[in-house]
């Protein structure tokens, strides 16, 4: 028995949603189908790639491990049929790129690995900047195109935007703590913890956006920029944070359980897009660029990232 194409999607939709039901929806086929593939997979594979909480489904350190080669997988044949379907490979020239920390940390090196296998006559020349700087290049014609955390960009006429992932933020805890015995986990209960604060890209500041709109304040004990400290200080029990599912591993570099808990307030997701000028000529392959991200992202069922 092999697995197949459907059976990673329905894999990662439900990576995507932590909910059978919801992967469903969006794969746009019945739940007991999603569930009947999960199960073939892991059957194929030997290993459990899901454990069950009281909010959905968790994936386990042997489902995340598999994630990155489904995504691979599945990227490749997507690949491969838009190579064989144009001339698109043949399209040279330089892209000078634009990225915040938390992109260049998290989300690009995938993304331009792809985009090279599909365009291997191209260069790209990265530059990482604060969002304000950015956002300044881009309209100054200094950089072609940017890739950044864009909750906090203000509408321009001269700065086209297009979103391409969403992340929703979580709470994050040892694999022991008391909140993940509480059906339901508020902002009240997590302002009694102790926080540790990531401060990098912006991050601080969302964070008290959220915070100060239910009028409370978390409890910060310690604020770093350093993303591994935070996940080693949560899964060692010194303080819990809530940061997005992009940034998320499941264990700390010491190899320590870090949970994650649904929060019931609404807390804003952290978006990730593309931002480039509307004053200066795009070249074909910044077009070509522009058109690979959102296929990449266009849809849960078609993300493969």
């Amino acid at each position: 028995m092999a697995f197949t194409f459907k059976q990673l999607r329905y894999f990662l939709a439900v990576v995507d949603t932590g909910k059978v039901s919801d992967a469903a929806i969006a794969v746009n086929i019945s739940a007991s189908s999603v569930t009947e593939a999960i199960k073939e997979l892991e059957s194929f594979l030997g290993q459990k790639l899901f454990t069950r909480s009281r909010t959905g489904l968790v994936i386990t350190p042997e489902g995340y491990r598999f994630l990155s080669y489904a995504k691979r997988i599945l990227t490749d044949v997507k690949a491969a049929k838009e190579c064989l379907n144009s001339e698109q490979q043949m399209i040279d020239g330089n892209i000078k790129l634009g990225v915040t920390d938390t992109i260049s940390g998290y989300f690009i090196s995938p993304l331009i690995d792809r985009f090279h296998r599909m365009f291997p006559e191209a260069t790209i020349e990265f530059e990482e900047h604060s969002r304000t700087i950015l956002q300044k290049k881009v309209s100054d014609g200094e950089l072609d195109i940017a890739i950044l955390l864009i909750s906090n960009l203000r509408s321009r006429n001269d700065i086209n935007v297009i979103p391409l992932l969403s992340s929703q933020r979580r709470l994050w805890v040892a694999a022991n703590h008391p909140l993940l015995r509480k059906n339901i986990v508020t902002l009240q209960d997590i302002s009694k913890e102790p926080y540790i604060l990531l401060d990098i890209d912006e991050s601080a500041e969302t964070t008290n956006s959220y915070w100060h709109e239910y009028d409370l304040n978390p409890q910060v004990i310690f604020k770093t920029a350093m993303l591994e400290s935070v996940r080693n200080l949560v899964a060692t029990g010194t303080g819990i944070t809530i940061l997005s599912d992009m940034v998320y591993r499941p264990w700390s570099i010491d190899g320590d359980r870090i949970e994650t808990i649904e929060i019931h307030e609404k807390i804003p997701s952290m978006d990730t897009g593309l931002m480039w000028s509307s004053k200066h000529q795009s070249s074909k392959l910044l077009k070509e660029f522009i058109s690979f991200c959102r296929m990449q992202y266009t849809s849960t069922s078609g993300s493969l990232l």
